[in-house]
């Protein structure tokens, strides 16, 4: 007995998903630690201006990607199980050249419109900030595919080491700006954001070359058929990125950058949950496109029920505190300015509450094809978010935008759930 209990001690403390969460906490923590300092060193209207900024980039540089990313790491991930590395190499080449004439245009078009100032103006936000976030279209984008690629290849934990790294990097930066007592704009910030990330992008598109060098020379892919597979993934990316930035925008309309930076830090709280799932989700996806792949549809579920009960283990104690130490918790961590959104972090963690139930669905509706369910679910969940934000933000202010972003999110979850539960068989091909 109580070898047995050693022996399964052991291989859970060498297995490969504790790493990936590890990295994942680790990123959070650091990540956390970052809006703390900056919220400390420059209060709430500038880190408002700094995550407007972040956020607006790191939308459009999501919808650059195309869905590429999610399309590369289960054509490869399949491929690779079947010994095709010329193929493998034939989707990635395509998804880089796609995903760079996006950039060049998204990108074009971000400047000429942050530069003209009527944006900026409208939504009461750090025009400079803007103009300067544009690097940060091109760097998310080429980072979500280098990080699709490593674990495409079979290297999640390397995937997920380097998706935080530049985390770290920044955090150390800030760090020594703050003991030194130099200001930080929101500009300086958003330059020295991206820096740490485009850092990492030649990290990862480094390590992601050694990985591939063995592999066959690229066949001919078909470029069309992949972007086609693409496009409701990238509606769907979009889409549940661009309800984070909405929220924001209603929020700097109804109120100021201010209280955009006091919704920045409850969300930044409620990031920490988040990344527990994506944790979970980009960690069995590459497998589970694998298994289905090969008819095992019941290993995928196996690997589901796995990564929920590690999730929940890690999400409840989380989200109890959010719920009943909310002020205390915001005032701590970011001073008595931002207590302000308490309320706010409460509803939204009681949102988060449903992914103790339903655990990392998503990324398994689109490994297995499913993306227009997932995209249909979105689309309603964002409906939700506007309208509700429209009517409640006005009414309530901030409460009343966490009300919006907790019914969209239980929503999509519980949707997807329900929908994966009918779309993905329980029991191998072979079986059926």
């Amino acid at each position: 007995m109580l070898k047995e209990v050693f022996s399964k001690g052991r291989k859970l403390a060498t297995s490969p998903a504790l790493a990936a969460y590890g990295f994942k906490a680790a990123n959070a923590l650091a990540s956390f630690g970052v809006t703390a300092m900056l919220a400390r060193m420059a209060g709430p209207a500038m880190l408002g201006n700094f995550s407007f900024a972040v956020l607006s980039a790191s939308l459009l540089g999501t919808i650059a990607t195309l869905g590429l990313d999610v399309v590369m790491l289960r054509e490869i991930a399949g491929d690779l199980r079947q010994g095709l590395t010329g193929a493998a190499r034939g989707v990635m080449r395509i998804a880089l050249d796609s995903v760079a004439v996006a950039v060049t245009i998204i990108t074009t078009l971000f400047v000429i419109a942050a530069s003209i100032g009527q944006l900026s103006a409208r939504l009461e936000t750090d025009q400079a900030a803007m103009i300067g976030a544009s690097i940060g279209i091109g760097s998310l984008a080429f980072f979500r595919l280098g990080l699709a690629g490593l674990r495409g290849t079979g290297r999640p934990v390397a995937g997920q080491f380097w998706e935080g790294a530049n985390s770290f990097l920044f955090l150390a930066i800030i760090g020594g700006l703050w003991l030194t007592g130099m200001p930080v704009v929101a500009l300086t910030a958003v330059l020295l954001y991206f820096a740490c990330q485009l850092c990492s992008v030649g990290s990862v598109w480094f390590v992601l070359r050694r990985e591939i060098r063995g592999w066959a020379p690229a066949e001919p892919a078909d470029g069309k058929r992949l972007r086609a597979a693409g496009l409701p993934i990238m509606t769907i990316q979009g889409t549940q990125m661009f309800q984070d930035w909405l929220l924001f925008a209603i929020v700097a309309g109804s109120a100021s950058a201010a209280a955009v930076g006091a919704l920045r830090v409850a969300m930044q709280i409620i990031m920490v949950l988040a990344l527990v799932v994506t944790t979970g989700e980009t960690f069995i996806s590459a497998k589970a496109a694998g298994d289905l792949r090969t008819g095992r549809p019941d290993l995928v579920w196996q690997r589901h029920r796995r990564a929920t009960k590690a999730m929940a283990l890690l999400l409840g104690p989380i989200i109890l505190v959010c719920i009943v130490f909310a002020e205390p918790l915001l005032g701590l961590a970011f001073g008595p300015a931002f207590t302000t959104a308490a309320p706010a972090l409460a509803i939204m963690a009681a949102g988060q509450a449903t992914k103790l139930v339903t655990g990392p669905i998503g990324g398994m509706l689109v490994m297995s094809g499913h993306e227009n369910w997932l995209l249909r679910l979105t689309i309603v969940s964002l409906s939700l978010l506007v309208g509700l934000a429209l009517w409640l933000v006005p009414i309530w202010g901030l409460a009343g935008a966490a009300i919006a972003q907790a019914v969209s999110t239980a929503f999509r979850n519980v949707g997807a759930y329900a929908i994966a539960w009918r779309v993905i068989p329980k029991v191998a091909q072979t079986e059926a």
